[in-house]
């Protein structure tokens, strides 16, 4: 997970130590002192300030695709009739887009700045989140190495009994610093049944040690020392899975109600006598083809939600706290503005009635 989006941060050139996020994130924890809810509020006002963003981006692919279902038969027909002439049948289209004032790139163009903010932004507080994750755990792996180093051999005492003296205190030291959200044991790993205490392996990949270092091996001693019968004690259930399954729930949801907002409408426009009309063979015409994005939906509710169980399962509970977040507000936007839209430019793809439109009425008609 991190693999990948250091690749897709070194493609798009995307700063990676600017700082700004860590210093919003604490400086709201200062206020709430919690780090989970930080997160959903940062990732709520996120939303709240791209909302006119969004809002203007949706409304231009709405009216685009309104254009696009309202000029669908005759584009049909130019295709038909030129099927075979592929530069005038381009010069045909092009000629209609003009003469129905159907633009393209001034909603493309809304959509890609919205899309590049939303990946700026996505990638920036990843490695904002992800900063904070490492200095924090290296707080409170110093804390408990100072808190074990600390303690001291009293006179009558057997070296086990020692040894549980000090695990016991680096114990509820851990209990007093820890950083828990509601199920979750460590903030800071995944939500699932993995301990809240690290590995040295997963401890070093965070911080930044590496194998090649001359004191890896020194470094790993004192840690399992410290942090492996802490591991003992806590268990192994960080979590339950519920950010990782809310994460996937929300996201196929969402895409469902678009995808129902978008069945309702062509519904609605369906007409009911289409057969009506006769060929002079006396064979009934088949209505015209409507655009169908039934597959590219289904696609869509199974591959995204796989994308939000693989982010959320591979990265820290802090992490898929921002995705839920996000994901639930972006649900609701998207309902309402499919809503918003889909009334308003429930008519605009409807043939333009001003315009007389001479239609050669068939040989034969059903009465």
């Amino acid at each position: 997970m991190v693999s990948l989006i250091n690749l897709l941060s070194a493609t798009l050139q995307i700063p990676q130590g600017l700082g700004v996020w860590e210093d919003i994130i604490r400086w709201f924890y200062g206020f709430i002192g919690d780090y989970g809810f930080t997160i959903i509020l940062i990732a709520v006002l996120l939303k709240i300030i791209m909302l006119p963003l969004d809002f203007f981006q949706r409304k231009s692919t709405a009216k685009m695709q309104a254009n696009q279902a309202r000029i669908q038969p005759q584009l049909q027909k130019l295709q038909e009739k030129y099927k075979d002439d592929k530069n005038t049948l381009n010069q045909k289209t092009m000629e209609l887009y003009k003469r129905e004032n159907v633009g393209m790139f001034g909603s493309c163009g809304i959509m890609l700045l919205y899309m590049v903010i939303s990946i700026v932004i996505f990638m920036t507080l990843f490695f904002g989140m992800n900063n904070i994750a490492k200095n924090v755990t290296v707080q409170q792996y110093n804390e408990l190495k100072e808190t074990y180093d600390s303690v001291q051999m009293a006179g009558n005492q057997t070296q086990e009994e020692f040894e549980l003296a000090r695990n016991q205190a680096v114990f509820d030291k851990y209990n007093e610093i820890k950083t828990s959200w509601l199920w979750i044991e460590n903030i800071w790993r995944p939500d699932r049944t993995v301990s809240p205490v690290a590995t040295f392996e997963e401890y070093a990949s965070v911080v930044g040690i590496k194998e090649s270092d001359e004191d890896y091996e020194t470094q790993k001693t004192e840690y399992e020392e410290v942090m492996s019968p802490l591991r003992d004690k806590v268990g192994n259930s960080n979590g339950y899975y519920v950010l990782i399954i809310l994460a996937a729930g929300v996201t196929f949801l969402s895409v469902w109600l678009s995808s129902y907002v978008i069945k309702k409408k062509e519904k609605k426009k369906e007409p009911v006598d289409e057969g009506r009309i006769v060929s002079a063979k006396g064979e009934r015409e088949k209505p015209s083809a409507k655009p169908n994005n039934a597959v590219a939906q289904k696609v869509m509710m199974v591959l995204l939600p796989l994308i939000m169980v693989f982010i959320t399962w591979g990265y820290s509970a802090a992490f898929a706290i921002y995705i839920v977040t996000m994901s639930a507000c972006g649900a609701i936007i998207n309902y309402v503005f499919s809503l918003i839209f889909s009334k308003k430019y429930n008519n605009f793809s409807q043939p333009d009635n001003k315009k007389k439109i001479t239609v050669n009425k068939p040989d034969y008609v059903r009465q």
